[in-house]
């Protein structure tokens, strides 16, 4: 949805740009200065201007979107500016006389859109925390399993969330010394008293103050689940490629298996890290592999085996792919897995390289 989203708003911003470009055309050849000029909010009339500081204001946010890449926290910001622009565009439309008078459908089609637009901002932006049912967990533990990598335990305070394997919910954690922004974090074990388990890697300001200041006690705002990253959905022969912290969701299908003690999928789990060291939960996947005959892990330490090479797993094109890590990780393996002719829908992942 989120890719679908970005190609939607790259198509209408090509579209927006064709509109003035066109109409300022007219004035070539005779008056070549008033083609420049037009794209600006220099016109006598305010329905014009308006549709100028529309169309620049989107412009100045999807070169922010696209080209410089901000913190995912400082994108969000500039990114809720999208709203007011619309409205600019929308008041550009109607305060022209020409949308009301000229084609009667055309004003009605405009006008829907419109308000669904506007409806849709203020759900989101206003009334949206208000709807939306977020549970309360109470942070019981924190356990730093390396230098980078925070493990928490969260018991529920009143009701107890379930989730499938594998998925995530968006989390905030009450702290004064904590931002009160909401982050995509996977469920790594879900134990049946109700308590849940996640980590989290610090890899930038947000991460690094869970990574520090969080504390036992603390309150976190539970939003979800979501996700459709399951195992269960594949086929018999599968391979998990899990990267860094990316390994999340195999630990959460890890216990599941564990839980469950038998399995008859044939599993190949590939955990890439930079050192031995980096390994969380290693002894989880070693017990599994004790345990069941179609489960093996090989552990690919960039140090040591260098690089995940695809080409070094047999039978590449009967297996589904499950792949979750760093974003350069996962553009390599998916060009590699291509170029080996796995098919498309033997690839799983997902994205949450958003900016």
């Amino acid at each position: 949805m989120y890719h679908q989203h970005h190609t939607m708003a790259r198509t209408a911003l090509v579209l927006l740009l064709i509109h003035p470009i066109l109409l300022a055309f007219r004035f070539i050849p005779s008056e070549l200065d008033k083609v420049f000029w037009y794209l600006f909010p220099v016109h006598r009339r305010i329905s014009i201007d308006l549709g100028s500081w529309a169309l620049w204001g989107l412009i100045l946010l999807m070169l922010v979107t696209i080209v410089i890449k901000l913190p995912y926290d400082k994108w969000k910001i500039t990114h809720k500016f999208m709203g007011l622009f619309f409205i600019l565009g929308i008041l550009h439309i109607f305060l022209l006389d020409l949308s009301v008078t000229a084609n009667q459908a055309l004003t009605t089609y405009l006008a829907i859109l419109s308000v669904l637009g506007v409806v849709g901002r203020i759900y989101k932006s206003i009334l949206f925390g208000w709807v939306i049912n977020k549970s309360h967990y109470r942070v019981e533990k924190t356990v730093r399993l390396n230098e980078q990598v925070i493990e928490i335990t969260m018991a529920p305070e009143s009701e107890t969330v379930h989730s499938v394997p594998g998925q995530y919910f968006f989390f905030t954690f009450l702290h004064s010394k904590i931002s009160k922004e909401s982050h995509p974090f996977t469920v790594v074990q879900e134990t049946e008293d109700g308590q849940i388990k996640i980590i989290v890697k610090a890899l930038g300001d947000y991460t690094n103050q869970l990574y520090w200041e969080l504390e036992s006690g603390a309150t976190a705002l539970l939003e979800g689940p979501y996700g459709r990253f399951d195992y269960r959905l594949g086929k018999q022969d599968q391979v998990w490629i899990g990267g860094g912290v990316g390994i999340a969701p195999f630990i959460s299908w890890g216990n599941d298996l564990k839980q469950q003690g038998k399995s008859d999928l044939n599993i190949d789990l590939y955990y890439c890290v930079n050192t031995e060291q980096e390994a969380i939960h290693l002894q989880l996947f070693q017990e599994l592999e004790s345990r069941l005959s179609g489960f093996r892990v090989h552990l690919v330490r960039a140090d040591v085996e260098g690089l995940l090479n695809p080409n070094d797993i047999p039978g590449v094109r009967e297996k589904d792919f499950f792949i979750c890590g760093p974003a350069d990780m996962r553009k390599s393996l998916l060009k590699d897995l291509k170029s080996l002719g796995v098919p498309k829908n033997s690839i799983h992942f997902e994205d949450f390289d958003f900016t």
